[in-house]
């Protein structure tokens, strides 16, 4: 099953974990920033989840952790 935003698991209703990165550095690269509490809040996942995802996404080199959120990893221009 696809929505809007991605893969959601049946069991859980919620975004597969997959998506949800996706979601991470899609938003990151797009604003620029994200913070730790727009994700736990727009993904509905505790924040270890979060500290995971950020982990993972940061040692491939897709975004790049900061304190309370993360950063595009190559600066983002304004439209």
């Amino acid at each position: 099953m696809s929505s809007r935003r991605g893969s959601i698991s049946l069991a859980t209703g919620k975004l597969t974990a997959t998506s949800r990165r996706h979601h991470i550095v899609e938003t990151a690269c797009r604003e620029g920033y994200v913070s730790l509490e727009r994700l736990i809040r727009e993904l509905d996942v505790s924040a270890m989840t979060i500290h995971r995802d950020l982990r993972l996404l940061d040692s491939r080199g897709q975004l790049r952790r900061v304190r309370g959120g993360a950063v595009a990893p190559w600066p983002t221009t304004a439209p």
